[in-house]
């Protein structure tokens, strides 16, 4: 049989696999029913009615705001001499100018509702489903090779396949074909799942040309981000020869690496201590590009300075980490004894 499609069979037919899949696909129905259960199609006219009423007798106790609308000059006697200039409020009533100066009631503050909008909200939604997804799969990938090296499968497997190249790219690239259709799988659920969520109780906003421009190319960078981390789950497993490795690597960074890099930038004056963290990085890649400010000792008040950080510089950083490790653990597959 060949090699590539039998390592993927078995990646699929482990139990793992179906408990992982059942995890992620419970993840994003309760997403879906919490967002379903948070949003609302907005109050009836009935209710906006009453909550205008209640307002209304709010406001007949709001001393600023009567007063404001007895008084023409109100603006310029009480330091408001600026609005009347103000682009923003030039093309309102003198009610509508006493209300969003004094912080009158409305009808909105007194019966706030939230409406799920999925053109707003909905595409870091996405992101963040593909990213839990590429979290799974790096852990599938590092607990199916630290499985045979536990139980020895992979001695038993060079007997047969002595070329141990061929056999550690097939092992890789079942993993990331499983990655890539898991993720892709688990995004278009989640995409469904959450515009018919917007479309019942919320908004589902306009999915236009320029909504979908942005949002293709940074969902697929997040798929190759997936990717690369199912790849670095594997790498470390292969050189590490045991499935905590990967999990180790990965609380280690968050635990200590992340701790580390707070610390750094409080005790060294570097400019741009952002950029010690690999979020800042992977934040670049999925958006496109990230901008990291520097402001001198006098403070905001000043112009400061400004790095930026772009998807392809974040790529090539992010890249050769996951060559570094599948470099190393090509290097100790191929010379280290099996057994």
């Amino acid at each position: 049989m060949n090699l590539y499609r039998a390592e993927l069979r078995r990646i699929v037919r482990r139990r793992l696999t179906m408990v992982f899949g059942i995890l992620a696909a419970a993840g994003v129905l309760v997403l879906t029913v919490a967002m379903w259960i948070a949003s609302s199609p907005g109050p009836t006219e009935a209710d906006l009615a009453a909550a205008q009423a209640e307002a209304d007798a709010l406001n007949a106790e709001h001393t600023d705001f009567n007063d404001c609308l007895e008084d023409e000059r109100y603006f310029e006697e009480n330091g408001y001499d600026w609005v009347e200039s103000d682009p923003v409020y030039q093309d309102m009533t003198h009610e509508e100018q006493c209300a969003a100066i004094t912080g009158a009631w409305t009808a909105e503050d007194v019966i706030y509702t939230y409406s799920f909008d999925f053109a707003a909200e909905g595409r870091v939604m996405l992101f963040g489903v593909a990213i839990v997804g590429g979290l799974l799969m790096m852990m599938l990938a590092s607990s199916a090779i630290g499985a045979e090296w536990s139980s020895g499968s992979m001695s038993n497997l060079l007997v047969w396949h002595p070329n141990r190249l061929k056999v550690w790219g097939a092992k890789l690239a079942a993993a990331l074909t499983l990655g890539a259709v898991a993720v892709v799988a688990l995004v278009i659920l989640a995409f469904g799942l959450l515009y018919l969520t917007s479309s019942v109780r919320g908004e589902p906003g306009d999915l236009n040309a320029a909504w979908w421009g942005d949002t293709l190319p940074q969902l697929a960078r997040t798929v190759v981000l997936t990717l690369g981390m199912t790849a670095l789950g594997a790498s470390m497993a292969m050189l590490g020869r045991h499935t905590a490795i990967a999990g180790g690597v990965i609380a280690g960074y968050l635990i200590v690496g992340e701790m580390l890099v707070q610390l750094i930038s409080i005790w060294l004056p570097m400019a741009f201590p952002e950029r010690l963290s690999l979020y800042t990085w992977i934040g670049a890649w999925i958006i496109g590009r990230t901008e990291l400010y520097d402001y001198p000792e006098n403070g905001y008040a000043s112009t400061p300075e400004v790095m930026v950080i772009t998807a392809t510089e974040a790529g090539l950083l992010l890249g050769a980490i996951v060559l570094v490790f599948g470099a190393l653990a090509t290097w100790a597959f191929q010379k280290r004894d099996v057994a």
